[in-house]
């Protein structure tokens, strides 16, 4: 429940798209396990998997991503920075 409350509070202000569960992504992005996150952005994707907190995964991708600059955004607009 704490990480769909977190995923809906970052829909509602706009940090993020919105969430998918969707087979073809689960292909493309290599998705054999859950949970798993993916933040994508024009440089392409990253991945991170395992039992983490949102706010974890996305300091992960913050820190060593490819697309570090939008896990950064979102951490800074949920206020988890």
């Amino acid at each position: 429940k704490a990480t769909a409350d977190a995923v809906m509070l970052l829909v509602q202000d706009g940090s993020a798209s919105g969430v998918a569960i969707d087979p073809n992504r689960y292909r493309e992005y290599g998705i054999t396990s859950v949970p798993s996150l993916v933040v994508y952005c024009p440089a392409g994707h990253d991945v991170i998997r395992g039992n983490l907190r949102l706010k974890q995964a996305l300091g992960k991708v913050a820190e060593q991503g490819d697309c570090r600059d939008e896990a950064r955004a979102m951490l800074e607009k949920g206020g988890q920075s």
